[in-house]
């Protein structure tokens, strides 16, 4: 950790996490990913090769699939696990897209510096 970076403890990283999940609960994605996320965060599906680099790449994404859908019915937070500079949580989202109903069972792994989303990883099921 260099001299310029704030150590967040892991009960304040537990409450900005939840913040978080709570925002993304109620279908406010696009601006947690604005609160929370720093600018230069990573972020990657699964074992894709593909890393979005950016805050504004995962924003100009997130917004092109967020347009195809016909609605956000919302997301249930399942569990919720917290250590030393990382969050895991995983989630049903369920979706009305194009072709009808979406059900999207995924787990995200946070990585925090200086109490923000530095990457993000997440998987399907």
């Amino acid at each position: 950790m260099t001299t310029a970076q704030v150590q967040t403890t892991v009960s304040e990283l537990k409450n900005l996490d939840s913040q978080l999940n709570e925002m993304t609960r109620s279908g406010k994605i696009l601006e947690a990913l604005e609160q929370f996320y720093a600018d230069n965060c990573s972020f990657q599906e699964g074992n894709s090769k593909e890393i979005r680099k950016g805050r504004q790449a995962q924003h100009d994404h997130l917004s092109a699939f967020f347009g195809t859908l016909k609605s956000f019915n919302g997301a249930t937070l399942h569990s919720q696990g917290v250590g030393d500079g990382v969050t895991l949580t995983e989630w049903t989202f369920d979706m009305t897209g194009p072709d009808g109903p979406i059900l999207w069972n995924e787990i995200l792994v946070r990585n925090w510096a200086d109490g923000k989303v530095v990457s993000e990883r997440f998987y399907t099921a």
